[in-house]
């Protein structure tokens, strides 16, 4: 498996995709702070939960289907005497670990600003909401790499973008946000950093601040994540065998 994950890791190796990993996040917190000092910290990682992590994991997943249409193409994948699920795996799970090396990046920012130029807000459960953050949106990265490998890069970004910022606002603050995925990381920030889904801060003994609700989405995440991964991991296997078929044939 560490071979498949080298491969994948070099295939973004001087492109884009890594410069925004550490481009993000500054701009992020940058407007925040110039948007509002007090709310530096609601307002990121609602952004964050609501637009930037499904415009970044989208874009990582769509960038990676161009790579790869570009370079080597899937043919020349398909007919390797490799691991056709262990190839998709890798892909899932190298842009996983840059979206987890962003948000951490992001958390260490975020806590320099802090010694800095210190702002007002809820700082003592940041960790966590980064851990949740990422826990919650793991399942779209499979998910936006199937979207772009079927219908490109734009769908990708569109579905991800329309699920984040249209459903998972609207069903996040209701009783049924469990219902639709892209509500999970947008839920589980309202006890974790004091923000209601459509940015302002919680007020006291607000229902949103009920934190009941991690342990309901983390667990949530985690099983779609791992259906998601190996559903796609199964199809993309079943298209390279479909794909040698043809070419045996011909």
């Amino acid at each position: 498996m560490i071979r498949y994950l080298r491969a994948e890791h070099l295939k973004f190796k001087k492109s884009f995709s890594r410069k925004m990993l550490l481009v993000v996040p500054v701009l992020v917190l940058l407007f925040s702070f110039f948007m509002n000092p007090m709310y530096t910290v609601t307002n990121t990682f609602n952004w964050w939960s609501i637009f930037f992590m499904p415009l970044v994991i989208a874009l990582l997943s769509g960038l990676s289907h161009q790579k790869e249409e570009r370079s080597i193409g899937y043919n020349r994948i398909f007919s390797l005497p490799v691991s056709l699920s262990k190839v998709w795996y890798a892909k899932v799970i190298v842009i996983a670990g840059y979206t987890l090396g962003m948000l951490i990046f992001f958390e260490l920012i975020l806590l320099l600003f802090q010694i800095v130029m210190p702002i007002g807000g809820q700082w003592s459960n940041t960790l966590l909401a980064v851990g949740l953050l990422w826990l919650g949106t793991l399942w779209q990265i499979p998910f936006c790499l199937w979207l772009a490998r079927k219908w490109g890069l734009v769908t990708a970004l569109l579905v991800n973008a329309v699920g984040g910022i249209g459903l998972g606002t609207y069903l996040a603050p209701l009783p049924i946000w469990w219902i639709n995925p892209w509500s999970w990381a947008i839920r589980m920030m309202c006890p974790t950093i004091g923000v209601h889904p459509n940015g302002v801060p919680l007020a006291l003994g607000d229902a949103l601040w009920n934190p009941a609700v991690i342990s309901i989405g983390a667990p949530l995440a985690l099983v779609l994540f791992a259906l998601v991964l190996l559903w796609t991991g199964s199809a993309f296997a079943g298209v390279a065998r479909s794909s040698r078929m043809q070419t045996e044939v011909n």
